[in-house]
């Protein structure tokens, strides 16, 4: 056990070391949203912590201001302990989270595979993983959130690739850090949605062809419904998210793939078709390693990391559905994981950056970690 144990202390050590000299040398970020963050900070703490009354000050916005409070309540927070070094508490708290992730991922990592190989694979690629450093350094709520949506999957997926039942303090855990990732993004709705359902999976209520038929089935469902949505807009009558609704439906009118990269558009969409075509070309793109206006030392790096890192994690995939038990069915869920947050950001908005391929980030390393036993040992999952 105490040796077990070396292996996520060694991968949060490594990341505060590795990431830690990143942030340092490249210092804290503060992208529009952070200074929005700020703005909506400051009316809180002038309206003494009263979130209705802050709320009502901080105007009209896409989705409900109370569904970004946690997070503003501790940016507020920081402006009262820090003053103006506010974003530096949050990014030195964002590289504890960022240790915390690399942690629980190599832990994971350990249970499924038992694999040394495996493990410093997982560790190496984290570090290597430029697209979550990039985020440690803006005090945003993503790194808050990769490390709880991550840390919810953990300890609903752990007790089951442990062998032992999951105790009352684990559901516990589970249950809060869920409602956190609630709490701290709107698409922390999926969250809530993925860990109802890991635990009929892990408990053996769902079968694995029942989990697919059904995730098949609801992305089916939503699409539909989406495509009425944004096609008719004015159908959306209840007042909550109906600036998104029409945010959407002009996102779709535009023809937009990535948000901010219009050599990926096409033409504005006139039939349900189109639209379907325009949401399949958003799944591909978001999982696309480069962008056209990259540099070509950027793109090179872009494929060199993605490319294998998708092979290994299709190959984990391929031997997991050949097998049974929890080990098998804790890889396939974490697919799942991938593929539904992908094929929500096609509904939606895939930004410019890629930010919303963060959360899925530390399950397909998971994946590509998974595989190594495949290639040394011709098996992929501990029994």
């Amino acid at each position: 056990m105490a040796k077990e144990s070396r292996w996520p202390l060694l991968a949060a050590i490594a990341v505060l070391i590795v990431h830690g000299c990143v942030v340092l040398r490249s210092g804290v970020s503060l992208p529009p949203d952070s200074v929005g963050f700020s703005l909506k900070a400051d009316l809180l703490i002038a309206n003494h912590f009263n979130f209705a009354a802050a709320s009502r000050a901080s105007g009209v916005h896409n989705v409900p201001a109370e569904m970004y409070m946690l997070f503003t309540t501790l940016v507020a927070l920081a402006k009262l302990v820090a003053g103006a070094r506010w974003p530096t508490i949050l990014v030195v708290a964002n590289l504890c989270f960022d240790a915390l992730t690399a942690a629980i991922l190599v832990k994971l990592v350990r249970l499924v595979t038992r694999s040394t190989a495996a493990a410093v694979l997982a560790i190496v690629v984290w570090l290597l993983c430029y697209d979550v450093v990039t985020w440690v350094r803006m005090p945003l709520t993503d790194v808050p959130f990769l490390v709880v949506s991550f840390a919810a999957f953990a300890s609903v997926v752990a007790p089951h690739l442990a062998g032992w039942k999951p105790t009352r303090k684990n559901i516990i855990a589970s249950v809060v850090l869920t409602v956190i990732s609630v709490l701290l993004r709107p698409v922390g709705f999926l969250w809530l949605i993925l860990m109802v359902t890991a635990s009929l999976v892990m408990s053996g209520r769902l079968r694995r062809r029942s989990l697919i038929a059904s995730a098949l089935l609801v992305a089916a469902a939503a699409f539909v419904a989406h495509t009425f949505v944004v096609r008719n807009p004015e159908s959306w009558t209840i007042e909550t998210l109906a600036r998104s609704v029409r945010w959407d439906a002009k996102s779709y009118r535009l023809g937009e793939v990535i948000k901010g990269r219009p050599e990926t558009f096409h033409a504005p969409p006139s039939t349900a078709v189109d639209y379907a075509a325009i949401v399949a070309d958003r799944f591909v793109h978001f999982f696309a390693p480069m962008a056209a206006t990259f540099s070509r030392g950027h793109k090179i790096a872009g494929v060199a990391f993605y490319a294998p890192l998708y092979l290994l994690a299709i190959a984990a995939v391929i031997a997991a559905a050949r097998r049974e038990g929890a080990t098998a069915d804790v890889v396939i869920f974490s697919a799942v994981v991938v593929l539904t947050v992908a094929f929500w950001h096609s509904l939606v908005v895939i930004d410019y950056d890629w930010r919303y391929r963060l959360p899925i980030l530390p399950h397909l390393i998971f994946l590509a970690a998974c595989a190594v036993p495949l290639l040394s040992r011709n098996r992929v999952l501990s029994e």
